[in-house]
């Protein structure tokens, strides 16, 4: 299940390349060989490409992470936004958060119906007391910031769900995600999902938790997987804890990494420090298009 290159680790210097975009379309892919998977993957790089171009034009880590996650959330290969899985009831609930490492402040919205960009309302509330909303404060949520009603659901997905329903609940559990770091080495993190696919109405996922989302001052985390096992591990924040603790990145990736392992979890994430080092790692069969992705300065 685990190949050669489940950990892929390198180092880029923010004062020199203007700081860099890390992408991730999932670690659950839908079809890990074949020609959809390479599309995906080339869709990715476009995002990466226009997020680390607007990093370099000057705009802030959180604009980047909006802007990345809000075309993520638009392609419908993705398990995010439009083409979000299923729950069990045939109804599409979105989640999705970010978090500010130079505040170290987190937002999300879980469980969003009727709307395709749930990463706009996390993003909404990062100024707010009240930073995770669930229903039906969301349906308040999208309302103010004028999202139009539209359906999550395509032909593909619902037939997907249909099959489902013949085969057992096969789940999904890609999910997509960004990280951010600027010039001056501020991190960012968002993750946008629409779940595992067929679980119980309701059932919410890590991607607004501090387990499947976190930035700090020392390292930022976007998760991706089985929810229910991220969350027990407390993944992105373990991650984080250990580089806040004196571990370089490389090494606190490597030592979840093997715990993952020992645990057969089912996940994966990408990350980065504040330096500069960046890591993506996985537990499934593939990911999805993971790109780091940085523009030189002229």
């Amino acid at each position: 299940m685990l190949d050669k290159i489940a950990q892929r680790n390198g180092l880029f210097d923010p004062a020199v390349c203007g700081g860099f975009v890390l992408l991730h379309g999932g670690a659950g892919v839908q079809d890990p060989r074949g020609p959809a998977h390479a599309a995906a993957s080339k869709v990715i790089e476009g995002i990466a490409l226009r997020g680390a171009s607007a990093l370099a034009g000057g705009a802030s880590g959180l604009n980047v992470v909006k802007q990345c996650l809000f075309e993520l959330e638009s392609e419908p290969c993705f398990n995010a936004g439009l083409g979000s899985a299923l729950q069990s009831d045939g109804q599409a609930r979105l989640t999705a958060a970010v978090m500010s490492g130079p505040g170290q402040i987190f937002s999300g919205v879980m469980g969003l119906e009727g709307a395709i960009h749930p990463s706009t309302l996390a993003l909404m509330l990062q100024g707010k007391t009240t930073r995770v909303v669930c229903p039906p404060g969301t349906a308040e949520l999208a309302r103010r910031a004028g999202l139009k009603s539209e359906s999550p659901v395509t032909p593909e997905r619902l037939a997907r769900w249909e099959q489902a329903k013949k085969e057992n609940h096969p789940h999904d559990f890609d999910t997509v995600g960004c990280v951010v770091v600027t010039a001056n080495g501020e991190l960012f993190a968002g993750t946008s999902t629409g779940g595992r696919g067929f679980e119980a109405p309701g059932r919410v996922s890590d991607a607004a938790t501090v387990a499947g989302t976190y930035a700090s001052g020392f390292a930022a985390i976007s998760a991706t997987g089985i929810g229910e096992e991220i969350v027990d591990d407390g993944l992105a924040l373990r991650i984080e804890s250990r580089v806040r603790d004196g571990m370089a990145l490389e090494s606190a990736t490597a030592k979840c990494f093997s715990e993952a392992r020992e645990r057969k979890r089912s996940y994966g994430w990408i990350a980065a420090s504040s330096t500069g080092a960046w890591n993506f790692s996985w537990t499934t069969e593939a990911e999805t298009g993971v790109i780091p992705c940085r523009l030189l300065r002229s």
